[in-house]
């Protein structure tokens, strides 16, 4: 099966029609919908529900995506390490999913040092919370991740990076926490919240609340922060976050740590037991070379 199909077929899941599909690979549509015919007929299963004005895909269409994506992630850095053999200059490029914190400011010397000694490697940044980082990791999409705690030590090859956050409130300007230097946790039973969906972190978040007997009221979650922090600027709850956290300015919001202290450190990660293209296995290398330093 050529490659270039197996493209088509992701492109037309991304933006749901084939004509925009066609368009955007600069495909003939009848071309596209004929080779897309003829690979549901050799799996021998629809891939697409072909509604009114858009293709949704099936049980196995959403199956099939996640390996081949993994299968043309693979393929794409091969070639790179071919191509590399008869190239003296490093070339490529390298996934880095990184979370919203204070470990963006460890983070962008590091690369921009990296990216001065490899000028031809291109560093591809994904933002997002914790779990979507790692479920890219984990259909190769990525090679590196920057997460915070708690990790699946066991799924993961990880280095604890010098960055460590600490837990607590934004408030809005109404906010009877206005004003104070910190909040008790003790303080929080029974108050609206809107704490971090992560399912780790919200287990973790849930047991330091809910010591005591005390009782939590989580009125909305969230993965990115600027969505809910509009919320909270509404009124509707408290925003569980760590310090650094990069708040709107527009949304007036004023940060309060919690007593007794919670504190966030942050980890890169990579899968146990794929191998990394070599742009991402240098790029390992030089974040450990600066631990190591420090």
């Amino acid at each position: 099966m050529e490659t270039r199909i197996l493209r088509y077929f992701l492109t037309i899941a991304k933006l749901g029609t084939i004509s925009a599909a066609a368009r955007t690979l600069h495909v003939a549509q009848p071309t596209m919908s004929r080779q897309l015919q003829q690979l549901e007929e050799q799996l021998g299963t629809p891939l697409f529900i072909r509604e009114r004005r858009r293709m949704v895909l099936t049980k196995a269409g959403l199956a099939y995506q996640i390996r081949v994506q993994q299968i043309l992630a693979e393929l794409d850095r091969a070639n790179q390490a071919v191509a590399d053999l008869n190239n003296d200059e490093l070339t490529g490029s390298v996934g880095i999913g990184c979370v919203e914190s204070s470990v963006t400011n460890f983070l962008i010397p590091v690369l921009h040092e990296f990216q001065q000694q490899y000028p031809q490697v291109r560093l591809n940044m994904y933002d997002a919370d914790g779990e979507s980082i790692k479920d890219q990791l984990d259909r190769s999409a990525l090679e590196i991740g920057i997460v915070s705690t708690p990790i699946n030590a066991a799924k993961y090859n990880y280095r604890q990076l010098p960055v460590s956050d600490r837990w607590g409130i934004a408030v809005n300007a109404d906010s009877s926490f206005r004003g104070r230097e910190a909040v008790d946790i003790s303080e929080l039973k029974g108050r609206p919240l809107i704490i971090p969906h992560r399912s780790l972190v919200h287990d973790e978040i849930s047991d330091w609340l809910t010591a005591d007997g005390n009782e939590i009221q989580v009125v909305g979650e969230y993965n990115l922060l600027t969505n809910a922090t509009y919320l909270a600027a509404a009124g509707v709850g408290d925003l569980i976050c760590i310090k650094n956290a990069p708040l709107p300015a527009k949304a007036h919001l004023t940060f309060i740590p919690l007593t007794p202290e919670r504190h966030l450190d942050h980890y890169m990660i990579w899968r146990k037991g794929v191998s990394l293209s070599e742009p991402a296995q240098r790029l390992v290398n030089h974040l450990r070379s600066q631990l190591s330093e420090q």
